[in-house]
């Protein structure tokens, strides 16, 4: 699956920075965006980029949580064809499970959205997983789950009430937005990323709904999925298959013949693609360091272990490496300010 969002999410993400003052060539630092092209129909950004932008938005804003202002300000427009197909849905439990089913045309590769259903308390909702975990793992949840709270407003065209949605990461010092936006039944520190509402205004009807134009609208969908699908490069291939082996990397060699190619065109082919072998291993191996070292219960050595280094020595060397920083200081900050985006490595 290609790793990439509709670019009108970071327009608007630009615009609202814009607005407080930075300039553009601020905002798109590091990146070879311009607005020119991001106004370009159908045009999606990769999450690399993506990334980038997020990361110098908030460091020129210094708005830890702009995820939820951005997310209030995509609309069902926003959504393209997917927000179409929204707004002909039924009710909100069919417009939920077309979310499920076509989150990668609107979230990228990276994050997964899965459904959520508690049989005892008859409630209904979304998980958000990050496959491999964002460097800007705040901003990604908020965006999402207020991006969500706003599509199935819009969509009753009336507020929801008696949502509840869970955070994994420390609650912030300010949580006064989180009440505006989702009301009061909003937790923090949580194992698990939900939102969720009860079931019985999950089946309220849509003014929108339209069985014809939903059945034109979700074909559409369904080609644009397969279309990212069929587009994965070899280096995607590999971040994919990687990702599953966490602790259990193999070599080059050994990742060549799980993708059917020998070493030689393996190699050629990443060249190609303006990556190597080894950047994406390091690439895999700092997204699960990460997911270890947002956890106080799991140490350093641990963490090196996890990731089959061979001491925690090495390990830290490479983390600086990665990120400019030590694990403990990364984690320090972590754990300070609720998920700072650390500096890429280069060719990143």
């Amino acid at each position: 699956m290609e790793r990439s969002i509709p670019s009108q999410y970071l327009l608007i993400l630009i615009a609202l920075v814009a607005e407080r003052g930075c300039a553009l060539e601020v905002i798109c630092n590091g990146t070879d965006l311009s607005l020119e092209g991001l106004g370009q129909a159908g045009t999606r950004v990769g999450e690399a980029e993506a990334d980038r932008v997020v990361a110098n938005a908030l460091h020129a804003t210094g708005d830890a949580a702009l995820g939820l202002e951005v997310g209030q300000q995509i609309n069902l427009a926003a959504h393209a064809v997917v927000g179409q197909t929204f707004m002909a849905c039924t009710n909100l439990a069919q417009a939920l499970d077309t979310l499920v089913k076509y989150g990668p045309l609107l979230t990228g590769g990276q994050t997964q959205l899965h459904l959520f259903q508690d049989s005892e308390r008859a409630r209904t909702g979304f998980e958000i997983e990050l496959q491999a975990p964002s460097l800007a793992m705040r901003f990604t949840h908020e965006v999402i789950f207020s991006a969500a709270q706003k599509t199935f407003s819009d969509l009753l065209q009336t507020p929801t009430d008696q949502l509840e949605v869970s955070f994994p990461y420390e609650r912030p010092s300010d949580i006064t937005p989180f009440g505006v936006i989702f009301g009061p039944d909003v937790s923090f520190g949580k194992d698990r990323a939900v939102m969720s509402l009860p079931n019985t205004i999950m089946q309220r009807a849509l003014p929108t709904s339209n069985a014809t134009l939903r059945g034109l609208y979700e074909a559409e969908c369904a080609r644009l999925l397969a279309h990212l699908a069929d587009s994965t490069s070899c280096a995607e291939r590999t971040l994919m298959a990687l990702e599953k082996l966490e602790g259990q990397y193999p070599q080059l060699e050994q990742m060549a013949a799980m993708l059917n190619l020998s070493t030689r065109t393996y190699r050629r082919r990443l060249e190609a693609e303006g990556t190597s072998f080894q950047c994406l291993l390091d690439r895999v191996r700092l997204r699960h360091a990460l997911t270890y070292l947002r956890k106080p219960e799991t140490s350093i050595s641990d963490t090196a272990t996890a990731l089959g280094f061979t001491d925690a020595s090495n390990f830290r060397r490479a983390f600086i490496q990665w990120c400019g920083e030590s694990p403990t200081q990364w984690r320090a900050s972590f754990q300070r300010d609720g998920g700072p985006i650390s500096k890429r490595p280069p060719d990143w």
